[in-house]
């Protein structure tokens, strides 16, 4: 496998909206594979697999090997299958589709309003040459063979009546041999003269109609559908390949004759043949409004597209086998949600979905029952066939009765999916289990990392009160401090104070004392002064030629003593 085979794969794929698997982000395939991988997850695409998480590794330089791009293109599938995204909403989109689904429920499906209107032309013109031979006629009908007792009925006006349920009654007894015939207009004469030879080991059914191959107008391309029962095959091929003749093949483009294998089979060719829309415009169009002109007209018992599904009710299984034609190419990414396993008769495990959730088109008709039917629950002969076994059993009333019986009785029944769905569903679920493994390992991964963290917490939440321990004692111890110097600062205070009394005190008393000793050694002045003058005096009374006049005494006085005049005797 080359790489240009992966780079398609990943520009086919790289609008579609996904979910990362690891962060749940939406995006796109491109931005997933482009940026974000590598950007937010560490995912190189040139060494790894993005789409598996790196599981799938290879050295620098091996990316486009075939076996490598082999497993990114398989990865890049199933990631496109697993991740994609489709509900941008959660529980409000949850509960908008509830209530979707309950407004569908509740509506009718318009082919309830259906009226069968036949021999149409459409716009076409009748041939001369084909009216004389019977071409626009009903021939070789045989409504004997398809009595039976106690058939169901349906209403005229949806096109199938009172002879369906005895056409395929008689088709599951398995006694005659059908085909589904084309005629062209030029063969019909030599059609209705040979088989007019074998006119009671045949019939045909009053389904049918005629085709122009899309160039309407224009007899001369003009053939006729039909379907036709034989009791002996052997006489049939005979007229159409020696008379007729017509190749007689089961297989190739242009089916002239195809041998009608089962009921359903023969509940689409009923279908098929009373229809405009159909596989001979080369498309079939799915609205007849926009379609333009189409090949079928002069529809003998034209009948609504949904009536399929009311002709698989006459038979067993016809429903399953509808339910399997029309879902067996959907996508079931998104059943799977809803899916179950559910066993078979072998005890061999299925796949199964609700068939609600498969959007089954005909989930709201109403089948066209005869209104003289009752629905009962008592078992009568008159019934018709649901899924899964289920019957309708139906009574004939003596009144009229509108009854609406739609399919909604059987949604929530389980839908077997086909094989190719069975095998997407597998790798779905595998797919989902590998990444619920790797979800699982790496929850485990993140728990012990958690547990991990969690202890680191508790341990420095521990540290942490002790700190905080720690913290209140020192705190406390501060206080007491901050106490203790309060008190210091008081005493000191007091200290303080005392010591600028004590001071003030020494002062007093350094004064004192100094005005003491100022006054002791006034008084010894004094004292002495006194002594030396009684002294001199005494002196100079012996020799009295001098003399000494004072001044007044300074300590009687409080002056400082004069100069002494020192006067001589007789002056």
């Amino acid at each position: 496998m080359s790489a240009r085979t992966l780079y398609n794969h990943l520009k086919s794929s790289a609008d579609i909206p996904i979910r990362c698997p690891l962060c749940s982000e939406r995006m796109t395939v491109n931005h997933f594979y482009q940026r974000h991988a590598l950007e937010n997850h560490r995912l190189q695409s040139r060494k790894q697999c993005v789409f598996c998480k790196g599981l799938k590794r290879w050295a620098h330089g091996e990316k486009n090997r075939p076996d490598n791009v082999k497993h990114v293109v398989e990865c890049l599938k199933r990631f496109v299958i697993v991740a994609r995204d489709e509900s941008p909403g959660m529980e409000d989109e949850t509960e908008e589709e509830e209530e979707e689904e309950e407004v569908t429920s509740a509506e009718v499906c318009e082919c309830k309003k259906f009226e069968s209107i036949p021999h149409q032309m459409l716009g076409r013109r009748k041939e001369r040459m084909n009216e004389y031979v019977g071409f626009y006629d009903s021939v070789f009908e045989n409504p004997d063979w398809w009595q039976c007792d106690d058939p169901v009925e349906f209403t005229e006006a949806s096109g199938m009546g009172k002879d369906v349920y005895g056409i395929l009654q008689r088709f599951t007894r398995g006694d005659l041999v059908w085909f589904h015939l084309m005629v062209k207009h030029d063969a019909f004469e030599t059609f209705c003269k040979e088989m007019g030879k074998i006119r009671g080991q045949f019939a045909l059914l009053p389904f049918w109609c005629l085709c122009d191959g899309m160039v309407s107008g224009t007899g001369r391309t003009q053939h006729r559908h039909m379907i036709v029962a034989c009791e002996l095959e052997s006489s049939f091929k005979d007229i159409w390949q020696y008379k007729i003749r017509y190749d007689f093949p089961n297989s190739g483009r242009a089916k002239k004759c195809v041998k009608i294998q089962d009921a359903f089979h023969l509940a689409r060719a009923i279908v098929y043949v009373s229809q405009r829309k159909a596989g001979c415009d080369g498309r079939i169009p799915i609205d007849l409004t926009e379609a333009g002109p189409l090949s079928h007209f002069h529809m003998n018992r034209p009948l609504h597209e949904h009536s399929i599904a009311f002709l698989c009710t006459l038979f067993p299984g016809g429903i399953q086998q509808l339910l399997l034609e029309q879902n067996r190419n959907k996508d079931v990414v998104h059943w799977e949600s809803e899916s179950v396993h559910k066993r078979d008769r072998w005890y061999n495990k299925q796949w199964s979905v609700p068939i609600r959730v498969t959007g089954w088109k005909f989930i709201n008709c109403v089948i066209p029952l005869d209104r003289r039917y009752q629905l009962t629950e008592e078992h009568t002969a008159q019934y018709l066939s649901l899924h899964g076994g289920q019957k309708l059993y139906l009574k004939t009333g003596n009144a009229e009765q509108d009854v609406n019986w739609s399919f909604q009785s059987i949604r929530d029944e389980l839908f077997v999916l086909s094989r190719k769905q069975q095998n997407v569903m597998n790798q779905i679920k595998e797919t989902k289990m590998a990444q619920e493994a790797v979800w699982k390992c790496k929850v485990a991964e993140g728990r012990a990392e958690r547990d991990v963290l969690k202890m680191e917490r508790d341990v420095l939440k521990m540290e942490r009160d002790m700190l905080k321990t720690k913290e209140t004692e020192l705190k406390m111890e501060r206080d007491v401090i901050k106490t203790e110097r309060d008190m210091i600062k008081t005493e000191r205070d007091v200290t303080k104070t005392e010591r600028d009394g004590l001071l003030t005190e020494n002062a007093r008393l350094r004064r004192a004392l100094r005005d003491l000793a100022q006054m002791i050694s006034d008084v010894i002045t004094r004292f002495f002064t006194s002594w030396l003058i009684k002294t001199i005096g005494v002196f100079f009374k012996e020799k009295p030629c001098v003399s000494l006049v004072f001044s007044p005494d300074p300590f009687i006085t409080g002056w400082e003593p004069s100069e002494s005049v020192w006067r001589r005797g007789g002056e």
